[in-house]
């Protein structure tokens, strides 16, 4: 199947067109008073922003000046908000790889291109959750950016409070099977998270090159209560406090023409204490996590531009991770704290990629390259248990622009996941290893992808885009049974192989023919399935997690002459089902309703009002649990019912523009 795919996007990649980047200027943003670059890409037709996940290694789909961030910490989106306007020359968005650019893949990247001017802005935004009882939650940013020559600053504030939107009032309903009569709790639930952020930016040119600095320090607390009342009153909270700390070093030069070389470097590390304490019939009981992680890269990648249009780059990237938890147990004020589950993982990782970009003409571009990762894995600080693994990771993708507005993209790929720290130590840190002896060890999951892509635009701002994905599994990881004599464990491991689905669709509607000038409607959806055997039971079943359909509707509109802009949006929530040894869970959440209007009192000035969850949201959790622990050999002893209902919610900024 994945052989057919290529082949037939190959044979297409006949005819003739246009390119796959489009330019825009900073007087195209005007008509929609944008003041940063997160206002400016969040408007940019037929884009859509993906913010990626730094901390997990997945690059978002905004470039500046053609580099990524280096922050893991960061997000994409605050490092656009902190940029004025101002200061972008131009954006590029490239489909498709056009010009050689990374995609890391994505189909589309905006490339912010910033002037070469000296530049000195401010900004402080002053902002509140309100929630439905009326009380506050305030927050205050501020922002700094200083341009002189070829150094630049930038220092960005914050303090923040927030509820968890998570939390309401609901009702468990368990109806256990030898009983008549269901067993009911209410619950009443609330909490609150304050975290504070010191960032810092530095760059200048250095030895011929650019070197840019960044530090980021960010302490937090988490607190939340949920009562629960049945014929007694109980009392369940969490107080939680952690805090974060990066540092990154990137240095940049070009070698000689065409060729340059980038180099960064970066250091992370987080630390987390958890005490969840439970408290009925007067004695309280509680549960402390402890967990320490860091993490330390250092990559280096040259390109060089061998031709015109033909690109190759090559690179080497060294990772070091760990991450460590205690647990410890007290059942009441006068007993011993007990000694719990305590897990170490540690990882070292190094990967080479070399690949090559080749813009074969004005309308095809292909890109094709390889990753040989090398990865070992220790659950302990002898290394007794440490396993090793080498992955090749090959990928091609193609682009073809057969008129000015339809391009078609093609992408087939090799992925490695990676393994969560919490599954490899459970697995390999087994108290008895003998349980584990007659399974393979756990190995990450490799994914074969082949994606193709319809994209059309129309109407200026309008885009309309569908893709289909199939996905090969192999050496899937979720729960399975490790049985024993006396009885059946539940862990973490590789249950086979498995396949996946999914069918993409976005359509951007300009509304200006509809009484509704400088409106965009925007239509997003996708469908997915996949089938697994169930490791536990042997029957096929969903892959654990997957949503099998989700859809968003959202409308914006920008009003000048007002100094208004506005929009509301409607998804329809989640629902999910997850698989372990002796029970099946289901969670879910109904659709999401938010508007929001921004207004500007003064050029330099924006106040925004946001409305969200004004549907609602209810949050059920089922669990369908089965006796001795084991969905195989038993029958359901008990069914958990858990819903709660969210309350909405407003938020009140202002920010003000130096």
């Amino acid at each position: 199947m994945l052989l057919a795919c290529a082949l037939t996007a190959a044979g297409a990649a006949i005819a003739a067109g246009t390119g796959g980047q489009q330019s825009f200027a900073p007087a195209y943003f005007s008509q929609f008073q944008a003041s940063s670059a997160m206002d400016m890409a969040s408007r940019l037709p037929g884009f859509v922003f993906d913010g990626g996940n730094p901390s997990r290694g997945a690059a978002g789909n905004v470039l500046i000046n053609g580099k990524r961030p280096t922050s893991k910490t960061d997000a994409l989106s605050d490092v656009l908000g902190r940029i004025p306007a101002a200061a972008v020359e131009r954006i590029d968005v490239i489909n498709g790889g056009a010009g050689g650019i990374d995609m890391q893949g994505h189909a589309t990247v905006a490339n912010f291109i910033l002037k070469p001017i000296d530049l000195v802005s401010a900004s402080v935004t002053a902002a509140s959750y309100v929630t439905a009882d009326g009380a506050l939650q305030p927050g205050l940013d501020g922002n700094y950016n200083l341009k002189r020559g070829d150094r630049s600053i930038n220092i960005a504030l914050g303090w923040r409070r927030a509820p968890d939107t998570g939390q309401g009032r609901g009702q468990r309903t368990t109806r256990y099977a030898d009983q008549a009569q269901p067993a009911k709790l209410s619950l009443d639930g609330d909490g609150v998270t304050e975290s504070k952020t010191v960032k810092v930016n530095y760059a200048q040119t250095l030895l011929g090159g650019d070197v840019s600095w960044n530090g980021g320090y960010n302490p937090w607390t988490y607190q939340s209560q949920s009562r629960q009342a049945a014929e007694t009153l109980a009392l369940a909270s969490n107080d939680n406090v952690g805090r974060t700390l990066e540092q990154g070093l990137a240095y940049t030069r070009d070698l000689w023409p065409g060729a340059s070389m980038d180099l960064k470097a970066l250091y992370r590390s987080s630390d987390f204490t958890g005490d969840a304490a439970y408290t009925a019939g007067g004695v309280t009981s509680h549960s402390v996590t402890t967990n320490t992680a860091s993490e330390q890269i250092l990559t280096g990648q040259m390109t060089w531009q061998a031709l015109d249009g033909v690109v190759f780059r090559g690179g080497l990237e060294r990772a070091i991770n760990a991450n460590d938890s205690v647990n410890t147990w007290q059942a009441n004020a006068q007993a011993a704290v007990q000694p719990g589950v305590s897990a170490s993982a540690h990882e070292s990782r190094l990967e080479g990629q070399l690949s090559s970009a080749w813009q074969v003409d004005s309308a095809l571009s292909a890109e094709a390259g390889v990753k040989l990762a090398q990865s070992s894995l220790s659950t302990s600080a002898n290394q007794a248990d440490g396993k090793s693994y080498v992955y090749p990771k090959p990928r091609l993708r193609l682009s073809l622009s057969p008129a000015a507005a339809l391009q078609l993209r093609l992408r087939v790929e090799r992925e490695v996941s990676q393994l969560n720290f919490g599954d490899a130590a459970a697995y390999f840190g087994m108290a008895d290893k003998s349980l584990r002896a007659d399974y393979p060890d756990l190995v990450p999951a490799k994914t074969w992808l082949c994606e193709g892509a319809v994209e059309y635009r129309f109407w200026d701002r309008g885009a309309a885009i569908l893709s289909y994905t199939q996905a090969h599994i192999s050496d899937v990881i979720d729960r399975m049974p490790i049985r024993a004599a006396s009885a059946t464990y539940d862990a973490a491991g590789n249950i086979g192989d498995a396949s996946a689905d999914s069918v993409s669709g976005m359509l951007n509607l300009p509304t200006d023919g509809w009484s509704l000038p400088q409106g965009l409607l925007k239509l997003s959806t996708t469908w997915r399935a996949s089938s697994v055997t169930d490791p536990t039971t042997q029957a096929a079943r969903r892959l654990s997690g997957e949503q099998p359909l989700s859809w968003r509707v959202e409308f914006s509109q920008d009003l000048p002459e007002q100094r208004t802009a506005w929009g509301f949006s409607v998804d329809n929530g989640w629902s999910n089902d997850s698989w372990q040894v002796g029970e099946r869970d289901t969670s879910s959440g109904s659709g999401w309703a938010r508007a929001y209007v921004n207004y500007r009192p003064a050029a330099n000035m924006l106040v925004t009002l946001e409305l969200n969850n004004l549907a609602s949201r209810n949050i059920s959790y089922d669990r369908q649990h089965y006796a001795g622990g084991d969905r195989y050999a038993s029958n359901v002893d008990f069914y958990e019912h858990n819903l709660t209902r969210t309350q909405p919610f407003a938020m009140l900024r202002l920010r003000h523009d130096w």
